[in-house]
């Protein structure tokens, strides 16, 4: 630990500052000086140690004691640090309980600081040389209330770092738990709700990703030959937009939407459409989110449906979807998801749609896409009705058509929500969850209006709770000057095919590359199969000691190994499932401390290799195949 002197203070914080990522920078230098020290007082103790007090308001109090080093060292004892791949440290105790943390951690493990008060983290960058600490690249910083740190968090758990979070270690400062308490817990609690989304969203497995990617290269030519979702871009402004989810309470009040009609935008997401055309609503715009073949099967199979409404979906649909529906059609590109972005670098535009896991979620932001407000949920219940009910009446799911789908819900725990209209009422986790995505996603655009219109179900954080028919007469007063499907068809006209067929070849080329990698991929897990049975062997034999080094070695090796199945997005992206599950199985071995351990270690390396030359064996294979189908559409291509 290097603790500045009195006259080297400013080039420490100056370099300190230099060393933050820009965000954090930035939030340190928006700090006004004149108030940080009217906050922080430091004094030292007889051994030279700085000593933090802080003052708030109408009370002070030490950050540490007058024996900090003593105090952090025995508070560090009762942390058990061993083996774990990750420690979520909250509150750094003005330095002293980071810099014990780091000299006890493992060199593996990675911290993660919570410290949400800004100005004793702007005053420790005064008094402590941090670039230790930042060089050794363990260290990631989340500094302040959460709405200041929520999108790094994000970006943080969408990194290879999630893997070594899979079994952290969690570590409350002693200032955290007696002067910043409830602060912390409640960071705590966002920040392992957040970890469960990020697991959430991470996807079902293998297959479910070869479905994805499968369906996008079917689609291709409806993504070339159709406009981008960048037409449509700001052209609602202030429409209200009504979100039409399928829940039991749509029963209540579908009648009132006919008064929506032409004067707002309804939204029809995938399983309300037939409540709606039932009931003579005609939405707007229809969007899936769904890539499985009940998409279909549900909603479009020996189904036609009026022309001015539009089809807006993302591209992964199931492939029969597209050509079964006449009307106007946007084939939309997933954000921030890497076989989408992949395929949009080469036939797309660059334009695409955050869309979350839920259908109601990419609702929502085609709706703040195209720059409506008000946004308002009707029909979204999250919840179950009378008797159970899991959707409206009219809905594929109520009846024999839906009975899997129906059955898969029906089958899941219960757990109680509060309900819009007080109380709490029967919910189940995959509905919380997708309530909690979109009220993260609600809490991102703080300047819209979001009016929760739903005459029973769950509450939603961040909406205002309002009767429809009020909702209606309040906003739907001017009358939509143009149709989207209108739009659509104007950009249709619009479309250069030759740009976009030769932007089509190049992609076809970058699928035998990428077949190529994913083939070289497959022999790099066989050939670390190989050397794991090798490993097994050694760790068996009497004289381990002797092998050790080796065994070693080849651990570490192995580790290396796993960052060629993570430096490209789109291997990433497949491959992330294995790896998430496999870094799990090896941080709950712990200390790798005994023969037994070793063993361990290499069995589950084994297992891991074997199932990544599963994922890039049949990659390889379908990328392959996939070129001949790609190649085939490029030549009916030419003739149009």
């Amino acid at each position: 630990m290097i603790i500045a002197k009195e006259n080297e203070r400013k080039e420490i914080f100056k370099k300190n500052l230099q060393l933050l990522t820009p965000w954090l920078r930035e939030i340190v230098l928006q700090i006004d000086e004149e108030e940080l020290w009217k906050r922080i007082e430091i004094n030292y103790n007889d051994e030279g140690h700085p000593i933090c007090i802080y003052h708030e308001e109408n009370k002070s109090f030490k950050i540490n004691s007058e024996r900090p080093l003593i105090e952090a060292e025995t508070w560090c004892k009762a942390i058990n640090m061993k083996g774990s791949g990750a420690v979520f440290l909250y509150g750094s105790g003005f330095g002293y309980s980071l810099f014990e943390v780091f000299s006890k951690k493992q060199p593996h493990t990675i911290v993660v600081l919570f410290e949400q008060n800004i100005y004793i983290f702007a005053a420790m960058l005064y008094y402590f040389d941090l670039e230790p600490i930042i060089n050794t690249q363990k260290i990631a910083f989340l500094i302040g209330d959460i709405h200041q740190f929520s999108k790094v968090l994000n970006i943080l758990f969408s990194s290879i770092i999630f893997a070594n979070c899979t079994s952290p270690t969690i570590a409350f400062s002693l200032v955290a738990q007696r002067n910043f308490k409830e602060k912390y817990i409640e960071i705590h609690k966002h920040v392992f709700s957040q970890l469960g989304l990020f697991v959430f969203y991470i996807g079902n497995d293998h297959l479910d990703n070869l479905i994805g990617l499968h369906n996008l290269l079917y689609n291709m030519k409806e993504i070339i030959l159709n406009p981008y979702i960048s037409d449509l871009k700001d052209k609602f402004k202030d429409v209200p937009a009504f979100i039409v989810a399928n829940g039991p309470s749509l029963d209540k009040n579908i009648h009132q939407l006919k008064k929506v009609q032409n004067k707002g935008l309804i939204i029809s997401t995938e399983s309300a459409i037939i409540p709606l055309i039932k009931n003579r609503i005609k939405p707007d715009i229809l969007t899936i989110i769904e890539r499985t073949k009940y998409t279909y099967t549900y909603h479009f199979e020996n189904i036609k449906y009026p022309e001015d409404i539009s089809l807006i979906c993302l591209g992964i649909v199931d492939k029969n979807v597209f050509p079964s529906f006449n009307g106007a059609k946007i084939p939309v590109f997933r954000s921030q998801e890497a076989i989408n972005q992949w395929i949009n670098r080469y036939v797309g535009d660059g334009s695409a749609i955050n869309a979350g896991a839920n259908v109601s979620h990419l609702a929502l932001e085609i709706a703040i896409y195209l720059g409506a407000n008000p946004i308002v949920f009707v029909g979204q219940d999250y919840a179950y009705g009378s008797d159970g009910k899991t959707h409206s009446k009219d809905a594929v799911y109520s009846h024999e058509k839906g009975k899997r789908a129906r059955e898969i819900l029906k089958s899941k725990p219960i757990v109680c929500v509060e309900g819009n209209e007080g109380g709490m009422i029967p919910s189940n986790q995959l509905w919380v969850d997708f309530k909690r995505g979109l009220e993260m996603k609600i809490a991102s655009y703080p300047e819209k209006v979001f009016i929760n219109a739903t005459e029973g179900g769950a509450k939603i954080k961040g909406s205002i709770y309002s009767k429809l028919d009020q909702v209606i007469e309040k906003y739907c007063v001017q009358k939509v000057p143009y149709g989207v499907h209108e739009l659509i068809k104007d950009g249709k006209d619009k479309i250069s095919i030759l740009e976009r067929k030769e932007g089509f070849k190049k992609f076809i080329k970058s699928v035998e590359e990428y077949s190529s990698i994913f083939r070289k991929l497959s022999r790099e897990a066989v050939s670390r199969q190989m050397k794991c049975k090798d490993m097994l062997r050694l760790s068996q034999e009497k004289d381990i000691d002797n092998n050790y080094g080796v065994l070693e070695k080849t651990f570490k090796e192995h580790i290396d190994s796993y960052q060629l199945f993570i430096e490209d997005d789109l291997v990433r992206c497949f491959c992330q499932q294995v790896i998430f599950v496999y870094f799990y199985l090896l941080n709950s071995i712990g200390v790798i401390d005994s023969p037994d351990k070793i063993a361990k270690v290499f069995e589950i390396q084994h297992s891991f290799f074997y199932h990544l030359n599963v994922v890039c064996q049949s990659l390889s294979v379908y990328l392959e195949d996939a070129i001949e189908v790609l190649e085939s559409l490029l030549v009916d291509l030419e003739s149009i």
